[in-house]
């Protein structure tokens, strides 16, 4: 069930309307949440008793076309800091923290880029490293790559897959996330396959899926092109969660995300794969918000 806080929306100067979610402390310290693929703002901790107690106030996002946030057609990644400010104005935030998780992550390194005089720090959690980098398709499960390889020369592909899961997204939650994570290693069913954690994700896709997979679509093809903007001329902090067994983006892309961004810190997490987030909230968050810099604690 989700609080009251989370179905919020603003009308942007363009406009449009921009969804976006509140759990946590009100008054704690902000940190904004890009979701992962097909996701919407509904995606966030299990506890937000946790939350609470770490005094982070974490705002979650639609993108556009997902949930609340009304589609806009020919939009680049690096528009998105646009929507992210004016969010910000909004709340009354002058700086803030972000965080993205899987193909949320360009889009808190491209908040990074281009506010870097708001964005305090950021981090990444399992994120989608740009595809133009050589050898980018390999490691990757084969649905992944044609997935991959789509997004950049058969949007219509894209569009096609992402119709298909947006039906199968139906009925019960639970269901629908055993059916949709069927062929995930067992270490991430161990940890979606839990109650808790397999509603929250399952809600999260379900809306951002239904306004229809049109904006999904669209993430699908610029997460998977040129991103706009130059990871060497990054200023804030960038803290980056990889998990080593972590099929669905591999271990190479934070490799590569480690290497290109300046000061970047990375913390390995083993024999976790993609969506060990769940279970490590508290620890990525911490470390975000307080700028600590240390080992992973046992699960």
């Amino acid at each position: 069930m989700t609080s009251g806080r989370a179905n919020q929306t603003i009308v942007l100067e363009d406009g449009r309307r921009l969804g976006f979610a509140e759990f946590g402390a009100p008054g704690g310290r902000p940190v904004f949440h890009f979701h992962g693929s097909a996701a919407s703002r509904l995606e966030r901790p299990p506890s937000e008793p946790m939350l609470v107690d770490a005094d982070v106030r974490f705002i979650s996002v639609d993108r556009p076309g997902h949930g609340l946030s009304d589609f806009q057609p020919a939009r680049r990644l690096i528009d998105w800091p646009d929507d992210v400010r004016q969010l910000a104005d909004h709340l009354a935030l002058e700086r803030f923290w972000v965080e993205g998780y899987s193909a949320g992550g360009p889009y808190a390194l491209a908040c990074a880029r281009l506010l870097p005089e708001r964005v305090i720090a950021g981090a990444l959690v399992s994120s989608a490293a740009p595809m133009d980098r050589p050898g980018a398709l390999s490691g990757l499960p084969l649905p992944n790559m044609i997935l991959a390889a789509s997004s950049r020369w058969l949007p219509w592909l894209v569009r096609l897959v992402r119709r298909v899961m947006r039906r199968s997204m139906t009925g019960d939650i639970e269901r629908s996330v055993r059916r949709l994570m069927s062929s995930i290693p067992d270490v991430d069913k161990e940890i979606l396959y839990e109650s808790r954690n397999a509603e929250v994700f399952g809600e999260a896709i379900r809306e951002g899926l239904r306004p229809g997979s049109r904006g999904v679509t669209l993430d699908d093809v610029l997460i998977h092109r040129d991103w706009g903007f130059d990871l060497g001329g990054l200023e804030p902090r960038i803290d980056i969660w990889q998990g080593t067994a972590d099929v669905n983006v591999p271990p190479a892309a934070a490799g590569f995300l480690s290497d290109a961004i300046p000061g970047a810190r990375m913390t390995m997490v083993p024999g976790e794969g993609h969506f060990f987030v769940f279970e490590r909230w508290r620890d990525i968050l911490t470390q975000l918000v307080d700028g600590t810099d240390g080992a992973v604690p046992p699960r």
